[in-house]
């Protein structure tokens, strides 16, 4: 793990160093405060802990904490300032101005190292929080069956597409596509087999769009699918694809193969400035949803065509 030293007094940092560096932490030196920022912008990644004199030439150790604190990082930096200062106001001061810790000087070196001990435990707690919060951002906006997202998150993920083809002046392409009698392949094959062919359903899917464009479960059996910057002639020739790579291939359960097949509605549109975002997904969503039922009463097995102007 690299640590930071700024300190202007060279005996000082170099029994920091050597102590450090005796414990297999991986030390960068710094003579002042614009030194060590100027080290720590070439190696933030890296840096965990920096050990940072109050008073330094250049940049002193308060301005040097506030702009690490404020760096935009993937990980947290343990700060602790080595100072001469006795007084609890300055102690005060110093760890309300962003530092974790202090050691005072002269330091002793077990309570130097006890310190680090201390900052490492902080560090990996903060890793692990960061890394779960991660995990439950993924699981509120994936489907679990299937991995893709979420009715929550696909629309999102819409919302945010459409406003870039509103900005970009860029065609954009909505399809709600639903699985034909997918209620009898749970009634006859059983919901694992279920399960199985929805999981398959997206697979086929997906390996037929762009990996930018988005999919995402709409509901039981409903996904719908954002395709940005494509005409109304390409978004059929689009939409027939996602179609016949469902169809023309059986599905394969346990104890034999199946049939499948999709309905799907498709609408496009061509922005403008002047549109609202939020009515016009709204208008697509409802234009796309009366198109996909004209093509389950159309009987099922294939694509109806829809705009909204």
């Amino acid at each position: 793990m690299k640590v930071l030293i700024a300190e202007d007094e060279n005996i000082s940092r170099m029994v920091l160093a050597k102590a450090l560096a005796n414990h297999g932490y991986e030390v960068l030196q710094a003579h002042d405060g614009q030194e060590a920022w100027d080290v720590f912008q070439k190696e933030k990644e890296d840096i965990h802990i920096a050990i940072l004199d109050w008073q330094m030439p250049r940049m002193d150790g308060i301005e040097l904490c506030q702009k690490i604190k404020d760096a935009s990082l993937s990980h947290y930096v343990y700060v602790i300032f080595l100072t001469g200062k006795k007084d609890i106001d300055s102690i005060v001061e110093g760890l309300e101005r962003g530092a974790d810790d202090y050691l005072p000087k002269p330091f002793d070196r077990r309570e130097l190292l006890s310190r680090l001990k201390v900052g490492l435990r902080l560090i990996e707690f903060e890793k692990a929080l960061r890394e779960a919060n991660v995990k439950l951002h993924a699981l509120a906006i994936t489907d679990g069956l299937t991995g893709i997202s979420n009715r929550r998150a696909i629309f999102e993920r819409l919302r945010s597409e459409i406003s870039r083809a509103v900005r970009e002046n860029s065609p954009f392409c909505l399809i709600m596509l639903d699985i034909d009698h997918f209620k009898k392949v749970n009634d006859i094959y059983g919901h694992s087999a279920g399960d199985k062919v929805l999981v398959e359903i997206v697979n086929r899917i997906k390996s037929e769009l762009r990996p930018h464009d988005d999919i995402g479960r709409y509901g039981g059996e409903e996904f719908m699918v954002g395709i940005s910057k494509t005409d109304s002639k390409i978004s059929r020739v689009i939409a027939e694809r996602l179609r016949t790579c469902i169809c023309e291939t059986p599905f394969q359960i346990e104890g034999g193969k199946i049939d499948v097949s999709i309905s799907l509605g498709v609408v496009d549109f061509m922005p403008s400035r002047d549109h609202d975002i939020n009515d016009l997904l709204e208008a697509m969503i409802k234009a796309v949803d009366i198109a996909l039922y004209k093509a389950k009463e159309a009987g099922r097995n294939r694509v109806v065509y829809d705009s909204v102007v």
